[in-house]
């Protein structure tokens, strides 16, 4: 009788459940708060919810719930919280991480035999951490518990993500490898840090690799979808490792081809040149990367002019990378994190030149304990100094380079050498404070500045030559949640350069140049899973240009005034783009990025008659435009895809397609950088250059990953590439439309590659590349090489780049540097001829000839101070030699008429080995 009853009570309560259940919710709720929700069921099953009200304050219906029973609605609403629910009758108790256990274990003793099945991995009782310690500072013996008790399954995976930071410093630690062993399942973390894998829910320990730091591990259970985030220690005795431990697949994992990336530890083992390591001498070593000789400024990357390069330093752009014409970079490496170099697969987020970006970061700033470090060479001295202002929550990066070559040849005994001068200097102020965990702000400003003097050169005899640049930027990182991160910058540059002339009163003057660049981004990157990465932004950019004024130094001065009317332009853009990973084998990207640039008054145009040469015989108008009022008009979308197929674990096919697009071009007609180079905007007359590439590569890795082999071609195609009227002049010309040529060009390559890691290291590659272009215009002066195409003056088909480095100890390193590459193309004089009593020379057909080629060899010896951890500071000094086998390597070549013989010459910067010993240290 009384097991009758309980039946039949139990069966009252379960049907009346089960009708409960059968209500159906007929609104949708849907971005309202989840109290609206359970109003509702309240009124049509008169169920009671009971919860603590801050359990539910934020939470909101993010899809409709028509249709659903009250039950399907908990499930769904509460599904990406960690609340669950427990029925009782008409009562429904919600849980916040926690469970009613309505069935006591023991009862499972006396239940049917089924078979044995996989239960959740290793998931029994804490018993099995009771050996571990239950101290949270305590990080790898503590067992940290991820994720919602009451949503594990058995037989189930789970998402743990995070973000692996350096413990002193909190800056995101880009390329640690986070794995666990069994099963045997791994990621990379991005650039944020950020990493993610699908893992069996249940006890593991977590591991987190990367060079130069210490491996560590935590304990976990996993239980659902959870957050952990990894700190990590610096590794004193690697700090002069080159062996990359945790990125050594990556160049087969990674979708993106056509990348470098380049470390402040591997730009200290290239010999360096009169005491300076420099890693963007160093990028020049890498496949594709090429500049036109010693002493030359800016790059040639993939056949591309020295122009198509954004250079980045936190952000912000620096229009002239070089000190004193190329001998020296404007950037210290010891305030340098690392540099992203893109040759091709560029990212979205990137616009405004054609062939490459070098994104360089500096340094974050320690912000718990004083650090410094500096060096002195022949040439230069530096310092570098991480200030905590408030420990843990603000820090300041101080850094500054300069040189004493003005006292070293005032020691001079030659007077000419006494009348030169050459000085230069960069500083680095950045703060990065965080807000809390989840918001961080970084103020950065930079500023190089060069002046000379040099009384030998013909273009700037006896006359005072400085240049500027100037950048400065705020930065805001917010992380939303572990799937959302965004930012915002906004940012200014200035380029400029003056030219005064005092050694004549009557001639006397002051020339200038400058440009100005405002901008402002914002963006976000999403991880909706594992596999899944979204990014979207905006970027505009305000460009103010003074192409040059000229005016006389004193009133005694007869030098007549020059004023170029200034450029102004507005470059906006939108993009966005999306990395998945569709299998074990195929991931590829997607990117779109929509740009308009707008050309703006006040300005004063020139119009020509239509199919006639742009010269003064031509102009039929004027026409004039207001301040503010646009000009010209230029938009367009730029793509960007790439692909990565794994043929097996470590080997990987990669396809890439890009567009570009450029609205800002440097005049000039010499084969690099100038600091007189005049830096003008899309308008009326000067068209954007556009370039499409495509390129495809397979990558391997060998020896346990030990040597990473590549071989990767390309094809760019580009229109209205900017080059010159034979004789033309750019600087202070006012209508400069009339010498300047457009034309469609083409590059093509192959570059090879081989990187080892370990005791011996470093890296060989190969490139053949080659870049023409065509001008074919209307008349015979706009048509070079009977419109022909031919080869542009940095095409240089053959290079062979070799960096070695081997530690002989821990202590004790040799390393070498060789390059060889084709000599440039050039135009030389072919006959001479005597026209109305003077000589005159006829010259060849543009660059049909080619100066000799060039080769060089540096050797390197590095010996480091011992490595007790503590050692009040660590120091290295460093032996190298440039150019050891002394060969005369020509810059150019030049020509003139004496006697009625044409005569040539060549200019050999460095001529002779060159040994330079350096002092550096850290503490």
């Amino acid at each position: 009788m009384k097991k009758s009853l309980i039946i039949i009570l139990l069966s009252i309560r379960f049907f009346a459940g089960f009708s409960q259940d059968q209500k159906k919710i007929n609104e949708s709720f849907v971005g309202q708060p989840i109290q609206s929700a359970f109003d509702h069921i309240k009124q049509i099953s008169d169920q009671t919810i009971y919860y603590k009200q801050e359990w539910i304050d934020t939470l909101k219906v993010q899809s409709s719930l028509v249709g659903l029973s009250v039950t399907e609605a908990l499930d769904q609403v509460l599904s990406e919280s960690p609340l669950s629910y427990y029925v009782d009758g008409n009562r429904i108790i919600l849980l916040n991480n926690s469970v009613v256990i309505d069935k006591p274990p023991f009862l499972s003793e006396f239940s049917t035999y089924t078979p044995e099945k996989s239960s959740t991995q290793g998931l029994v009782f804490a018993r099995e951490y009771s050996n571990l310690s239950t101290d949270q500072s305590d990080l790898e013996n503590y067992v940290f518990e991820i994720g919602s008790r009451t949503s594990i399954n058995q037989n189930d995976k789970a998402t743990l993500a995070g973000y692996i930071t350096e413990e002193d410093t909190g800056e995101p630690v880009e390329g640690a490898f986070v794995y666990i062993q069994k099963p045997t399942i791994g990621g990379i973390s991005d650039e944020n840090g950020f990493y993610s894998i699908t893992i069996p829910t249940g006890k593991h320990q977590v591991f987190s690799q990367f060079h130069g730091m210490k491996t560590t591990h935590r304990n976990i259970i996993l239980f659902s979808n959870g957050k952990l985030d990894i700190s990590m220690n610096i590794d004193v005795i690697a700090l002069q490792e080159v062996t990359v431990e945790a990125d050594r697949d990556q160049n087969v994992t990674e979708v993106q081809m056509g990348i470098s990336r380049i470390s402040t530890e591997e730009v200290k083992t290239v010999p360096i040149v009169l005491g300076e390591n420099d890693i963007l001498k160093v990028a020049t070593t890498k496949a594709g990367i090429q500049n036109v000789g010693e002493g030359a400024s800016g790059f040639n990357v993939r056949g591309g002019k020295t122009d198509q390069n954004l250079v980045l330093f936190n952000g912000s752009p620096v229009y002239n990378t070089s000190h004193f014409f190329g001998f020296f970079s404007v950037f210290n490496s010891d305030a340098i994190k690392n540099m992203e170099l893109y040759k091709s697969g560029i990212p979205a987020k990137y616009g405004g030149r054609l062939s490459s970006v070098f994104d360089i970061t500096s340094k974050s700033p320690d912000k718990t304990v004083w650090k410094g470090e500096g060096g002195i060479s022949p040439i230069t001295s530096k310092l570098t100094l991480e200030i905590p202002l408030i420990k843990e929550k603000t820090a300041l990066l101080l850094s500054g380079r300069t040189t004493y070559s003005n006292w070293v040849l005032r020691q001079a005994k030659t007077a000419n050498f006494k009348e030169n001068k050459v000085s230069f200097f960069d500083v680095l102020a950045k703060v990065e404070h965080s807000i809390d965990e989840a918001n961080q702000i970084s103020w950065s400003t930079y500023l190089s500045s060069d002046d000379f003097r040099l009384s030998s050169d013909t273009l700037f005899s006896f006359s005072n030559f400085g240049y500027q640049n100037f950048n400065s930027s705020v930065r805001w990182d917010r992380r939303v949640n572990p799937s959302v991160d965004v930012y915002a910058q906004v940012g200014v540059a200035n380029y400029n350069y003056n030219i005064t002339f005092d050694e004549s009163i009557p001639n006397g003057f002051v020339q200038d140049f400058a440009l100005n660049e405002s901008s402002i981004l914002a963006g976000l990157d999403f991880y909706p899973k594992e596999s899944l990465k979204l990014s979207a932004g905006i970027s505009s950019k305000k460009y103010l240009v003074n192409p040059g004024s000229k005016s006389p130094l004193s009133s005694e001065s007869v030098v007549k005034p020059v004023d170029i009317e200034n450029e102004n332009g507005l470059e906006s853009a939108l993009f966005g783009s999306f990395e998945q990973t569709l299998s074990d084998k195929l991931t590829i990207y997607g990117g779109l990025r929509y740009v308009m640039f707008n050309a703006l008054g006040s300005q004063s145009i020139l119009t020509y008659a239509d199919g006639s040469p742009l010269n003064s015989e031509s102009i039929t108008d004027t026409l004039q435009f207001d301040r503010g009022e646009t000009i010209k008009t230029y938009h367009g979308p730029e793509w960007r895809f790439s692909g990565r197929y794994a043929l097996d674990k470590v080997t990987s096919v990669k396809l890439g397609a890009s567009r570009t697009r450029q609205y800002i071009h440097t005049l000039s007609n010499s084969a690099s950088l100038s600091p007189t180079d005049t830096w003008r905007l899309s308008g009326y007359h000067l068209k954007p250059q556009t370039a499409d590439q495509v390129s495809l590569g397979i990558f391997r890795n060998v020896f346990r990953n030990m040597i990473e082999l590549s071989l990767e071609g390309y094809y760019k195609k580009m229109q209205n590439l900017v080059d010159f009227k034979t004789g033309a002049t750019f600087l202070l010309n006012d209508k400069v439309e009339q010498v300047i040529l457009q034309g469609p060009g083409k590059s093509y390559g192959l570059e090879f590659s081989l990187n080892k890691s370990g005791r011996l290291n470093g890296w060989i590659n190969y490139a053949y590349a080659r870049t023409f272009i065509k001008l074919d215009g209307n008349s015979g002066e706009e048509t070079i090489n009977e419109g022909n195409y031919y080869p542009t003056t940095y095409d240089k088909p053959h290079t062979i780049n070799l960096v070695a480095n081997y530690k002989l100890t821990r202590r004790l390193s040799f390393s070498i540097n060789s390059t060889y590459n084709t000599g440039r193309p050039v135009t030389i004089p072919v006959a001479g001829f005597s026209y109305m009593g003077s000589q005159n020379i006829h010259f060849s057909d543009r660059n049909s000839f080619r100066i000799p080629d060039y080769f060089r060899l540096d050797l390197g010896i590095n010996l480091e101070g011992n490595h007790k951890i503590q050692k009040l500071s660590h120091s290295f000094w460093s032996l190298s030699v440039y150019n050891l086998t002394g060969r005369d390597n020509p810059y150019s070549v030049f020509f003139d008429v004496k006697d009625g013989e044409i005569q040539g010459s060549q200019l050999v910067v460095f001529s002779n080995p060159i040994p330079t010993l350096s002092y550096n240290f850290k503490f």
